[in-house]
């Protein structure tokens, strides 16, 4: 489809947000560097990791394995089904798609419990390592949640689902530099010690401990007090087990393949995000952000609806690449989707503006592409617009429309219907969306929409909430506006 290309012209100072305060009473994100100069202009080009010059060749990282010896005797807790499926019932853009449930485990609620559960196994190098395996009946996939009160140093977790699952470590270091990460946000105690493991595929998850040599069992303090319960996979469709559309996401039928247009460049800047809070697991979708230094910082916008304190920001889960290999090829995978784990910091957040700003904790995969971002005041009514997503948590979809004009929003995450009122420029915080091309669905909120100007396009906007829809194609949805997030705090990490 044809674009109209969006012509760039002098306007005002962009609007500030001076009533705007945090979006409740979670801890505060992480506080903002001194006060950066908008840089001269009106955008911030995008970054192609795929055309920068490498030294040398990129090396591939060694794949983590299980220590555990053949035949080891594990423990097993199992859990039946749920009562009853408590994901969520509402669609609504305004709150992020739950795809799982928060269930209690009485068998490792406390440390105590759990250390009656360890058969320790010494291996050669004088290291122990011992395992607990979890079921939950019905389940999808699982993610645990471990509170790691005391590890010792060199000490390693691993979680791995069925046989033949990708195995995710932990490190004790790196739950250190979690733990920090959250007490500087204001959390303390267990909440700060609490780690949510990786999604993994189908109703059996283990959690595998090994204690360097010269460690004993008695210096470890850990217990495994919840898991989620999802009712939707993720793992399981991109690590290319049982591959179908069922499992992938059931995205309805007008969306469109972004491996149909000529949007690539873009869709290597967005993630599916999977994270966790209260034990419940949910689905949104980021965008990778560039700054004036093409530093390569992997900031990530999202929506404030989605991730709007460091607890949940430490839960996430990111799926890059997660589309199709080619057009309508669905479901065979791009061979480079991959998972990040490793949680992220808070660094903005703000419920006028529905728009969150993070950085995650590990670097992404090769070749993403770091966002270019307009915050200028030329994004007005009748602008086209490009949005890529997730919806239902499917692979990587676009959308194609337009901008209608401005309108305020409220009611986010209340698990209800996002309230908006038609606005003017001064008064409006979110822009309101028209699609002639494909829709947004929930998994989508938090993904952005690009404006174009000559071959290049720019993030515009966060998606906050809609009613847009394959059965609604007239819906609009609602997008907080890029420009008075950054004038109100992002422009600070952006720019330094």
């Amino acid at each position: 489809m044809t674009h109209r290309h969006l012509l760039w012209a002098a306007f005002a100072a962009t609007l500030g947000l001076a009533a705007c305060g945090g979006s409740d009473d979670s801890p505060a994100p992480t506080p903002a560097p001194s006060p950066a100069p908008v840089p001269s202009g009106d955008r911030i080009e995008p970054l192609d990791t795929a055309n920068l010059p490498r030294s040398e060749p990129v090396k591939a990282m060694t794949a983590a394995v299980s220590r555990l010896p053949a035949g080891a005797s594990v423990a097993r807790v199992a859990l039946g089904p749920l009562v009853a499926n408590k994901r969520a019932a509402s669609p609504d853009k305004g709150a992020a798609l739950q795809i799982g449930t928060g269930r209690e485990i009485g068998a490792t609620t406390a440390p105590a419990d759990t250390a009656r559960q360890w058969r320790w196994q010494r291996l050669a190098d004088g290291s122990q390592v011992a395992a607990i395996s979890f079921a939950a009946e019905g389940a999808q996939a699982l993610r645990l949640g471990v509170l790691a009160q005391e590890l010792p140093a060199g000490a390693v977790l691993r979680f791995y689902g069925a046989a033949g699952d990708k195995v995710v470590e932990m490190p004790a270091a790196e739950l250190a530099a979690l733990r920090l990460t959250n007490e500087a946000a204001g959390l303390s105690g267990d909440a700060a010690r609490m780690v949510w493991g990786p999604d993994t595929a189908g109703a059996q998850s283990t959690l595998e401990v090994q204690l360097p040599a010269g460690a004993t069992p008695g210096q470890l303090r850990l217990a495994v007090p919840q898991l989620s319960h999802l009712t939707q996979t993720v793992a399981q469709a991109s690590d290319g087990i049982g591959k179908n559309t069922a499992q992938i996401g059931d995205s309805g039928s007008c969306n469109v393949d972004i491996m149909c247009g000529s949007y690539q460049t873009e869709g290597r800047s967005v993630a599916k995000m999977v994270f966790t809070k209260g034990g419940s697991t949910y689905l949104c979708t980021g965008t990778l952000l560039n700054d004036t230094r093409n530093s390569q910082t992997p900031y990530f916008l999202s929506a404030a609806h989605c991730i709007a304190d460091q607890a949940a920001a430490s839960t996430l889960l990111t799926y890059w690449f997660f589309r199709a290999e080619a057009c309508n090829s669905s479901p065979k995978f791009d061979p480079n989707a991959v998972r990040l784990s490793g949680g992220a910091q808070l660094l903005y957040t703000r419920a006028a503006v529905d728009t969150t700003l993070l950085r995650l904790n590990a670097a992404p995969p090769a070749n993403v592409v770091y966002a270019g971002s307009y915050f200028g005041a030329a994004v007005v009514a009748g602008t086209d617009v490009l949005g890529v997503h997730h919806p239902s948590g499917d692979l990587q979809k676009m959308s194609i429309g337009s901008v209608r004009g401005f309108v305020s929003c409220s009611g986010f995450n209340s698990g209800g219907t996002t309230n908006c009122a038609a606005a003017n420029r001064d008064t409006g915080t979110m822009f309101s969306v028209l699609w002639r091309q494909g829709t947004t669905e929930g998994g989508s909120s938090g993904s952005a929409i690009f404006a174009q100007t000559g071959n290049t396009r720019y993030v515009v906007g966060a998606l906050s909430s809609g009613s847009a829809s394959c059965a609604n194609p007239s819906g609009t949805d609602s997008y907080g506006r890029f420009e008075l997030s950054f004038a109100d705090g992002i422009k600070d990490w952006l720019t330094r």
